[in-house]
């Protein structure tokens, strides 16, 4: 009976979104943000930038998000003042906390309320980050490099005598789990774990369709992972020691340091972000070039225009699709009254493939000059990780056209994963001889 009443749920559900996109197309000549369809999941460029060609900021009411899909208008909201990520300020976090008492979470309704800088505003964001960036210095991001390129060279010496390998599971996914493991000191029998922590949690974050279960799913990890740093850290509090937590641990300025509950934050931050952009760029990065052969001979005969490759890359197909923002007080912006806590998806994807940012945006060319993308945010929320995801990218592609002289796509239609932030494959089978 129970299965029976679910069911019957989802059928409404469904009955539901399908009448909300019906009245999306009526409401916005014929485009709607239809998230679940197949067109969608296997190209959203295309919906992007009909949404942009009718309004640059659209309301969608599948989402009951207003999408930004203009680059001067998303760069804008990134930098703005006016523009704020800290959701604990707005209606939609009574919603949240009742959501989580009513699961019994009380550790994610902890975190919500002591959130890492990824969700604050200035001052607070300022003084998180300018506290965690001593782990994110130039010099020692440039220093991991030998590091990096020894765990690529593990990961490609498993697979070096199989006629395929999937390119996610065996280096795309272990590559930078394995590196912020490392950053972080945590030891490497604990390695399978946290990434399926990692996997378990992005269930819940963005993922379309996602069911009671995969809710579930994703909670248990969120609080798994919590209570796995709480202990990692509250055990070295008298031993920092010179990683990236004992960083954390000692991190000071004028007189000013990380709370408890601010450094589980930032660890689980710099996991989730640090493992999962860089799993899709260099997954994403790959397929396009497979489905662009001529820029993938060009790159293969000159590595060194791999860096500019990866520019293209972030900006063509982007592992991260959208962000959000609120408006920070009542507002008129861009001709249009928007009122306090009105929440805006900043399109990362329609944003970089807008045809005022980059010439013939939707054509892929590792030539391009003066590259406009947002791929790694904007403003004072640019991702601090950005170099280490631009070395560990470099470094695996380097690897790749070295080591492999034949490289082709197995399956010519991987499907791409069901989530609206984050894009990318689970599998991408590769051939190599």
């Amino acid at each position: 009976m129970k299965s029976f009443f679910s069911k019957f749920k989802n059928l409404l559900l469904i009955g539901a979104y399908k009448t909300l996109v019906i009245f999306e197309k009526l409401t916005n000549k014929g485009i709607a943000l239809d998230f679940i369809s197949k067109d969608y999941i296997d190209n959203p460029y295309k919906t992007y930038n009909l949404m942009r060609s009718h309004k640059p900021i659209l309301f969608s009411q599948t989402t009951r998000l207003h999408w930004v899909t203009k680059m001067e208008f998303a760069q804008e909201m990134l930098r703005d003042k006016r523009f704020s990520v800290d959701d604990r300020k707005y209606p939609i976090a009574e919603k949240r906390r009742k959501e989580f008492k009513k699961a019994g979470r009380e550790i994610m309704l902890e975190q919500f309320e002591n959130p890492s800088m990824l969700k604050l505003d200035p001052p607070d964001h300022s003084r998180i980050r300018k506290l965690v960036q001593y782990g994110f210095t130039n010099r020692y991001i440039t220093s991991l490099e030998p590091e990096i390129k020894k765990i690529v060279e593990d990961c490609l010496n498993k697979v070096h005598n199989q006629d395929s390998f999937d390119l996610i599971e065996d280096l795309a996914k272990p590559l930078p789990a394995v590196v912020i493991a490392k950053m972080m000191g945590l030891p490497n029998e604990d390695l399978d774990q946290f990434q399926a922590w990692s996997e378990d949690l992005l269930v819940g974050v963005g993922g379309i369709g996602t069911s009671r279960e995969d809710i579930k799913k994703s909670g248990d990890a969120y609080e798994a992972l919590i209570n796995y740093f709480e202990e990692i850290i509250l055990s070295r509090k008298n031993s920092p020691g010179e990683d990236f937590i004992g960083k954390l641990i000692q991190a000071e300025e004028e007189g000013d340091k990380l709370n408890i509950k601010e450094m589980y934050g930032t660890c689980l931050l710099l996991l989730i972000a640090g493992h999962e952009t860089t799993t899709r760029l260099i997954g994403n990065g790959m397929f396009t070039l497979f489905n662009h052969p001529e820029n993938m001979t060009h790159l293969r005969n000159d590595l060194t225009l791999i860096p500019n490759a990866i520019e293209e890359m972030l900006r063509y197909e982007p592992p991260v699709h959208a962000t959000v923002r609120f408006a920070e007080s009542d507002m008129i912006y861009n001709n249009k009254l928007y009122k306090r806590g009105t929440p805006f998806a900043v399109s990362i994807a329609g944003a970089n493939r807008d045809p005022e940012a980059n010439d013939n945006p939707n054509e892929f060319n590792i030539f391009r000059e003066d590259i406009k993308h947002i791929s790694f945010g904007y403003g004072p929320h640019m991702c601090i990780g950005a170099s280490l995801a631009r070395i560990e990218s470099r470094i695996a592609f380097e690897a790749l056209f070295e080591r492999f002289k034949n490289l082709n796509l197995l399956d010519k239609n991987p499907k791409w994963g069901k989530n609206l932030i984050f894009r990318g494959f689970d599998n991408l089978q590769i051939k190599i001889n």
